[in-house]
């Protein structure tokens, strides 16, 4: 009962992943390289796989399909998994396992690749793909924002008593030539998750700039109450 997306900015060369599912703290397998890609392990989730598909990725420089068939030659329950994978060429490629739970599958867009399980329907992963093909224009965190946002709109989890909520969320992106994620946002436990993660979201961009400018100019940057007074005057 997840259903993730993982796209590629081909303005900026980024790499992302956001997932939301009932499961708790979902976000900590979900893993982003700048330059590389970026992974999602889901259904029966295997921690392993999403740690080693981003070396393979990473370390190796393998390609999406490359990456993809190592992983099932890796694990002996790939049939149980589900794996959204996207390079830092912005080639996508998902995996559906016939063992995991219905409705489950994928769709490929440009750039990106959604997959999901007990969801409602097709037309939550094709809701993902819309979504994030509709804000091209838009920084990738958004961008896979709105996906989860569409999968949401279109139904998103429902098992056999109905609809089921999310209860944690995640996005992670980055970019080229950073050893670090760009953007790391994790609701763990919430009632909305995904609602949750968009206020995050929201929030932190404010601060975004804040961030990058003490940790590339130090000596110009002002204290965190004096940035905070900024964006107060600015509204």
């Amino acid at each position: 009962m997840t259903f993730s997306i993982a796209g590629f900015c081909g303005r900026t060369g980024q790499v992302g992943v956001a997932v939301a599912t009932f499961s708790l703290a979902c976000g900590a397998r979900a893993h982003a390289a700048g330059g590389r890609g970026a992974i999602m392990s889901q259904g029966y989730a295997s921690p392993h796989l999403g740690a080693l598909g981003i070396h393979l990725l990473r370390e190796e420089g393998l390609s999406a399909p490359q990456a993809m068939d190592r992983l099932r030659a890796a694990d002996p329950d790939f049939a149980w998994r589900q794996i959204s994978l996207v390079n830092g060429a912005g080639r996508a490629i998902g995996h559906t396992g016939p063992r995991t739970r219905p409705w489950s599958g994928q769709a490929e867009g440009r750039h990106c690749v959604a997959c999901g399980n007990v969801l409602l329907g097709e037309g939550v992963v094709r809701s993902m793909i819309a979504a994030f093909e509709a804000a091209a224009g838009e920084p990738l965190a958004e961008r896979l924002l709105r996906a989860l946002e569409g999968a949401r709109a279109a139904g998103g989890q429902h098992g056999p008593e109905g609809p089921i909520p999310e209860r944690s969320a995640g996005l992670k992106v980055a970019a080229p030539g950073e050893l670090h994620l760009s953007r790391d946002l994790r609701v763990d436990l919430s009632d909305s998750a995904i609602v949750a993660l968009r206020g995050v979201a929201e929030t932190f961009e404010d601060y975004a700039p804040f961030y990058e400018m003490r940790w590339r100019r130090p000596a110009e940057t002002p204290s965190q109450r004096d940035w905070q007074h900024r964006l107060d005057a600015g509204r």
